[in-house]
């Protein structure tokens, strides 16, 4: 039967007896050292599935917050006004064109694993694109021009992707032209490149 040390280990990443595993994990030589990319990274909030798994693949939702907020609220409106005034074709088809911009931007899915640097917008993934790692020069992170917005965009610094806030990660392709994905973890998702292109054959 599973101890209450080990579960609370495995909800919160640490247990009162941590000093005690550990030095039972390197007796048997089951121990993680710092830094090992099964480590799981919590994620914060308005975020879902991040970290590295045990095959060393991360993988990180975030979702577009305030596209969602207004997005909802537009599509209550109209249906309420339609519901008060009647029904008409052409609210139909702007509710309908809104579902369809939360089905493909209100999430932004990044994933790091394999062979490839890949993203994916939506829940239903109708937007996605990949990068061979082999192609990754190197990962950095920045902070975006407030008037740089959300979505797919053009930038001075080439594409950007993003879905929320203002933070992201520029990745240097070996051709020379860069591209910036937008991450509320930006710090775990360029450790999460460098890791996988350090590992890659070139």
């Amino acid at each position: 039967m599973m101890r209450v040390s080990e579960v609370i280990r495995r909800w919160l990443g640490w247990c009162p007896n941590r000093h005690t595993m550990n030095a039972k994990a390197r007796e048997t030589g089951q121990g993680f050292s710092a830094g090992s990319p099964v480590t799981k990274n919590p994620g914060s909030a308005g975020s879902a599935g991040s970290g590295l798994s045990g095959g060393g693949k991360y993988e990180h939702t975030q979702r577009g917050t305030l596209i969602i907020g207004a997005v909802s609220a537009a599509i209550v409106l109209i249906l309420a006004i339609s519901l008060f005034a009647g029904f008409v074709w052409v609210s139909g088809m702007v509710v309908a064109i809104l579902v369809f911009v939360l089905a493909i931007c209100s999430t932004l899915t990044v994933s790091v694993g394999g062979e490839s640097l890949r993203i994916r917008f939506g829940p239903v993934g109708l937007i996605q694109k990949n990068w061979p790692l082999s192609d990754i020069v190197s990962a950095r992170v920045v902070t975006n021009s407030w008037y740089y917005g959300w979505g797919i965009r053009w930038t001075p610094r080439g594409p950007l992707y993003n879905v929320s806030g203002f933070q992201a990660v520029e990745v240097l392709l070996v051709s020379g032209k860069t591209f910036r994905i937008g991450t509320d973890e930006p710090d775990a998702l360029k450790a999460a490149i460098e890791h996988a292109t350090a590992t890659t054959i070139r």
